[in-house]
């Protein structure tokens, strides 16, 4: 029997993200390499979409595109650059509705190739997603905030570390017992702990926050919380340079002008 586990998600902004990891072990299988923070599945991942041509009409920052994917997927337009093949992009719940989501997989595979895309303002695109290249999720800078945790009695140690797929970053070595630190709550805290080391972004894992667990035994439980500050690669739309692209910064059609 493996660890039977529990995720709450606290909040996911695009400023920050805390979730609270429990556990309860079936035996004495310890967790390994286990992800607590997913960061290209957290909400408002940026994505670099290549397209195949110059739109004719160029996109305005802020809008919505719609793909003819079979299950239509939903664009926000964070950036772009008059007359370029490139647009960054977070993915949302419609083409009325800016909530933002998670994609799907690490690698945004949830957009097809050579697919249309329809914009809530500036219409059917007359280019098309690429033929080959798909859907590329920026890599992220992060830091760690706040860190508590409560662990059993028999533990040896539990590993919190920043993933890279060619070198982690070690954050904290935890034994047995409970705590909580604000590493960014000012005065004689330390401040954030940024990702250091950490390096690599294959299968787009950097600066996952993941655990590792060393003498679990049956029935013991644990308690694992994070709150992580989201620095780049979750940028919310650049509207005052829809100006450059032709369109007033707030023509995008819905309320939030920042």
């Amino acid at each position: 029997m493996a660890i039977t586990k529990l995720v709450n998600t606290i909040t996911d902004t695009n400023t920050k993200y805390s979730v609270q990891h429990t556990g309860l072990a079936g035996d004495a299988t310890d967790l390994s390499d286990s992800i607590f923070a997913n960061l290209s599945a957290l909400k408002y991942a940026s994505a670099t979409v290549t397209i195949s041509a110059a739109p004719t009409a160029n996109l305005c920052i802020g809008e919505v595109l719609t793909t003819n994917d079979s299950t239509a997927i939903y664009l926000r337009v964070t950036d772009y650059t008059p007359a370029a093949t490139t647009f960054k992009a977070y993915k949302v719940t419609s083409a009325t509705d800016i909530t933002p989501l998670a994609w799907t997989a690490e690698t945004a595979t949830d957009v097809g190739t050579e697919k249309t895309l329809t914009g809530s303002v500036s219409g059917l695109c007359t280019a098309t997603t690429h033929a080959s290249t798909r859907l590329a999720i920026a890599s992220p800078t992060i830091n760690l905030r706040k860190l508590w945790w409560n662990l059993p009695s028999g533990i040896d140690y539990t590993r919190i570390y920043f993933d890279g797929s060619d070198t982690e970053q070690t954050i904290a070595y935890l034994v047995a017992g409970n705590g909580y630190i604000n590493y960014a709550g000012g005065g004689n805290h330390i401040g954030a702990i940024g990702m250091g080391a950490a390096a690599g972004n294959t299968s787009n894992v950097l600066g996952d926050v993941s655990v590792t667990t060393v003498g679990v035994a049956s029935a013991d439980t644990y308690m694992i919380g994070v709150e992580i500050g989201k620095l780049t690669g979750f940028e919310l739309p650049n509207f005052f340079k829809n100006g450059q692209l032709g369109y007033a910064p707030n023509q995008h059609g819905f309320s939030d002008v920042y």
